[in-house]
């Protein structure tokens, strides 16, 4: 009986957080992102903005152009042979329509994949200089989108 009461229990608890909604947040840098000079340290903060209007429960959630703050939370410097920069971000915080303090734990990682790089490959060519040196990443304001999830 008791096994059946904790499978019982374990059940209930995983069906609650499955049923977790993800709302979706669009953010584009509200400054320039660059790990050139080492510009970005770990605990930075980073502005943001939001994209869209956000809404929950067919009611406005958080406001188009509502400034996101990103914690970095690790940076990666380049490296020799083809070592790219990349910056995480574990951790931002907004403030909803209410002026309500909003916390989304959500890791973001730029890398070469979804920022752009630079580097002594860009400047001599493209494919040949990833060889010697890593790229940097430079992001520009406004010129990219990611996509963060809030567990509602």
């Amino acid at each position: 009986m008791k096994k059946l009461f904790l499978i019982f229990f374990v059940i209930m608890l995983s069906t609650q957080t499955a049923n977790a909604e993800k709302l979706p947040i669009k953010i584009t840098p509200a400054q320039v992102i660059s790990t050139h000079h080492d510009e970005i340290e770990v605990e930075d903060w980073i502005k943001f903005k939001v994209v869209n209007d956000v809404y929950y429960n067919e009611k406005l959630y958080i406001k188009k152009d509502t400034i996101v703050t990103g914690i970095v939370d690790n940076v990666h410097e380049n490296g020799i042979i083809a070592d790219n920069a990349e910056i995480v971000f574990k951790q931002f915080v907004l403030r909803d329509v209410n002026n309500k303090l909003v916390k989304i734990n959500y890791t973001l990682t730029l890398s070469r994949d979804n920022a752009e790089c630079y580097g002594f490959g860009y400047k001599i060519k493209k494919y040949i200089g990833f060889i010697f040196k890593g790229n940097e990443i430079y992001v520009k304001p406004e010129t990219t989108t990611y996509n963060l999830f809030l567990d509602k």
